[in-house]
């Protein structure tokens, strides 16, 4: 009875959702068995009506009062328990996929290369997580309606079949013309279901933008603009909708015109054989019962196959995001031997990001506990050549190796446990300012934590709001620019990791907070290796070595100035 979607059972997407399935088989197998006896008292209701009429309304049996009522309530106290104890271990099955293919969904993100995750909007990302997993869950939910309605149909059947099977022949012929409405629109919606989670991850992303930048968006006055470009991308979605709504409803009044004709069919044929004798008028009418009951799962099944048809679309795309390469090495981080830093140098190192070439030719050499500015323009490479030092994507060409050893030879997990980094637009997180100072330390030490906000100069700020204990709102909107970038350094410091990368981190301070970052390079100096990149010579002025880069290249000299 899987005819109503064969595209989907042949659909690779749906093979492994059944992969998925199968650690619960004895739970699922429990499950069925409740899903039949719901089926058997379906059945045994359209039968019913049969003595019901015949020895109450025509026989007049008077001891029948009582046993028949009692009879459709047990039936239905068995239907009602066995539906609802199959519902609940079927949810509980649909929960655990879902959270399963919920962090596996997050977990692999992680693990994916910066490069492909900064080609991806912020949006489509999301979209993953939250549309295609409500799509998927209802796709889940609907797949254990067809077994059900399955068994259902089938005991219909063998009791229409029981009451005449020449009247059964003539109606059941109807059923191939119901399952074309399912196959056809089913089709219709995977292919619109596709476009709909492309739509919503562009709304999702235009929404985020628009958060990010809302102090840009009132300064400019740009609200009414900033609308009218989120009308339209909600337009689009709204049609497609409409598209999609069209082919959900339509498939239910073709099936129950269908199912019309049929019944229409029986009641002149059947109705003849009532008249001549041949059939009793409670056999016709438990027949003509079960056969209009069975168009009622028919009709769940055309919903159902809608419903699945969509979440088959979104499980094509979580699967396509989920079978990426992930990069190597990224497992276990804590356990793999830190390398030890030694003199580091690349050749010949170029980088080339979709078509362009942001990196090309750069030789540069660096000794340990050597403090290294990196200078130039925006747009000069920098952010792109700490990228590649941090080993956070793959140089395009060229060499890097450390202590002597090319970076192929080094575990990639351990290398970037080199690094502390500090970017140009500090990243906080919802929590306390210790979960934030000590983030992957599963048992943060507060005596370091606290010694690492001094040194960063967070200490004099997070003293008032409850020191480590300060709560700390997502992205830090509860902080000023500067103490974002503080935290953010504190966080780096805790560490105490070989290198310290500051990414303009000093951006956002104000001159005498840079001052004390400043004085808290010096004393780290010929501790650590730092690279420092900035515009302004304050925090660069302990320099060992000043690299300039320009378009991409390294300059022998400091550019004049403009």
């Amino acid at each position: 009875m899987n005819a109503p979607a064969p595209g989907a059972l042949h659909s690779p997407s749906f093979r492994r959702l059944i992969r998925l399935l199968r650690p619960h088989r004895g739970a699922i197998a429990g499950a069925m068995v409740l899903m039949a006896i719901s089926g058997l008292a379906t059945g045994a209701l359209a039968y019913y009506i049969k003595p019901v009429l015949d020895r109450i309304f025509i026989d007049r049996q008077a001891q029948m009062l009582l046993w028949l009522p009692a009879g459709v309530v047990v039936i239905y106290a068995v239907k009602g328990l066995a539906d609802y104890f199959q519902a609940v271990v079927l949810a509980r099955i649909e929960e655990q996929i879902l959270r399963q293919l919920r962090e596996a969904l997050f977990h692999h993100t992680l693990r994916l290369p910066l490069r492909q995750i900064i080609q991806q909007s912020h949006g489509a990302t999301l979209s993953r997580m939250s549309l295609d997993l409500t799509l998927l869950q209802q796709g889940l939910t609907v797949l254990a309606r067809f077994f059900l309605s399955a068994f259902q149909i089938l005991a219909l059947i063998a009791v229409v079949l029981y009451m005449s099977w020449q009247l059964a022949l003539i109606s059941l012929a109807t059923l191939p013309l119901a399952f074309y409405p399912l196959i056809r629109f089913g089709q219709k919606l995977r292919q619109r279901g596709q476009h709909q989670q492309v739509q919503m991850g562009e709304i999702l992303d235009q929404f985020s933008q628009s958060l990010r930048g809302i102090e840009v968006i009132k300064t400019t006055g740009a609200e009414s603009f900033a609308a009218r470009g989120f009308h339209e991308l909600a337009e689009r979605y709204y049609r497609l909708m409409m598209q999609m709504v069209r082919i959900q409803k339509a498939s239910v009044p073709v099936m129950e015109m269908i199912a019309a004709l049929g019944i229409a069919a029986i009641i002149y044929l059947g109705g003849s054989q009532v008249v001549s004798g041949a059939m009793s008028a409670g056999a016709f009418f438990s027949f003509l019962a079960a056969l209009g009951m069975i168009y009622e799962p028919l009709r769940q099944l055309s919903s159902a196959n809608n419903q699945l048809q969509q979440g088959l679309s979104a499980a094509d795309r979580l699967f396509a995001w989920l079978d990426q390469d992930p990069e190597p090495e990224t497992l276990d981080t804590d356990k793999t031997p830190l390398p030890s830093w030694g003199h580091w140098q690349c050749r010949g190192l170029q980088l080339r990001l979709g078509d362009e070439l942001v990196l090309r030719g750069l030789d540069v050499d660096i000794a340990p506990g050597q403090t290294v500015a990196l200078l130039g323009r925006s747009g000069s490479g920098k952010t792109s050549f700490v990228r590649v030092l941090l080993g956070l994507i793959p140089p395009t060409a060229g060499s890097i190796r450390l202590g002597g050893k090319d970076l192929e030879q080094l575990s990639l997990a351990a290398y970037r446990r080199c690094f502390a980094f500090v970017a140009q637009e500090p990243i906080l997180f919802s929590g306390t300012a210790l979960e934030n100072i000590s983030f992957g330390d599963p048992e943060p030490d507060r005596a370091r934590a606290e010694r690492a906000a001094r040194s960063a100069h967070a200490w004099d700020f997070l003293q008032a709001q409850g020191g480590l204990d300060a709560v700390i709102q997502g992205q830090g909107s509860n902080l000023s620019g500067g103490q974002r970038q503080r935290l953010a350094i504190a966080r780096a410091l805790y560490l105490e990791r070989p290198v310290l990368v500051l990414d303009e981190a000093t951006s956002n301070l104000d001159s005498e907070s840079e001052e004390r970052i400043a004085e808290t390079i010096e004393a780290l100096h010929g501790q650590k290796t730092i690279i420092i990149v900035a515009h302004r010579p304050r925090t660069t002025r302990l320099a060992d070595q000043r690299i300039y880069l320009e378009g991409g290249r390294r300059l022998e000299h400091a550019p004049s100035e403009d």
